[in-house]
């Protein structure tokens, strides 16, 4: 007896089978970007009030044509310890600059230390689909170069010498005018094994203090590890009378620091004030000498 042949219906379903691997192709997520779409950049930079706690700014602007966000902007550079990453995810949208903070990790001051740094974006367009590139940001303002060489400057100082505002301000006169007096200690670390000097040349002026007279106080000492401490004295007066200087303050009371060493590292770096000083700062601005109050 004859077998009805099958081989009609194999056919048919061989092409169901073929239509639905098709189908699930169409429907896999497209491979990952491994560039930025044209018209993001990416650029770095510091605001002043970025100074102290010791932030950068990765700066993405968007030129292209759909809106981007970006899940993760990531900082590498052998400068830093390690690497750092923004802590949220942030949408650009066309025509649009965001600036995205890092925290700046401590910073590597060995011989030879290689100043290459990257951006790493891990971002998402509209459709869903993602993308990670890594690239080298523009650096306009050299904010890279100026943290390290600071940095250093400040690490190679400090292993010789603390260098201390005091925690009382006095107020005295001085001619007729209400002048604030704050001592600075300068004390060499006696167990240092460092054995090279530094030269504290000078304190300057700030966006918000400033000498009566002059625009730094000199100091003009050299220390080594084994030198006697020193105390300055610096008399201040405000830079003026605004209510907006201190209202909006955020750099006034670092003192910027000249130095020179005898590792020959020349430059600034800044001593803060405790919160309880700037607070006393604050008030003989608004109370003493403007009299707001």
């Amino acid at each position: 007896m004859k077998r009805p042949s099958t081989r009609g219906p194999r056919i048919a379903l061989s092409g169901v089978v073929a239509a639905g691997v098709l189908g699930l192709s169409a429907c896999q997520a497209a491979p990952p970007l491994e560039a930025l779409p044209d018209g993001v950049t990416v650029g770095i930079h510091q605001n002043r009030d970025d100074y102290g706690p010791r932030r950068l700014e990765i700066s993405v602007t968007n030129d292209g044509e759909d809106e981007i966000t970006v899940t993760r902007a990531t900082l590498e550079s052998a400068v830093f310890a390690a690497d750092t990453s923004t802590e949220r995810s942030s949408e650009i949208p066309t025509g649009v600059t965001r600036d995205l903070k890092v925290t700046l990790e401590d910073t590597v001051c060995a011989p030879g230390t290689a100043e290459d740094t990257r951006v790493r974006l891990q971002f998402r367009m509209p459709d869903g689909q993602s993308g990670e590139a890594v690239v080298t940001p523009g650096d306009a303002f050299g904010a890279i170069a100026r943290v390290h060489a600071q940095d250093c400057l400040e690490e190679t100082t400090l292993s010789i010498v603390d260098i201390v505002p005091s925690e009382t301000l006095r107020v005295v006169d001085v001619a007729g005018t209400p002048t604030a007096q704050l001592d600075v200690a300068i004390t060499p670390r006696a167990t240092s094994d460092s054995s090279g000097t530094v030269t504290v040349q000078s304190l300057g002026r700030t966006v918000l203090i400033r000498p009566p007279a002059t625009d730094s106080w000199p100091v003009g000492s050299t220390f080594s590890a084994q030198s006697d401490p020193a105390l300055i004295t610096l008399d201040i007066v405000p830079n003026n009378c605004n209510t907006h200087t201190v209202a909006e303050d955020k750099r006034g009371t670092f003192f910027p620091v000249q130095v020179s060493t005898s590792q020959g590292g020349t430059g600034t770096f800044y001593v803060g004030v405790s919160d309880a000083l700037r607070g006393q700062i604050y008030d003989y601005i608004a109370h003493d000498f403007c009299h707001w109050s």
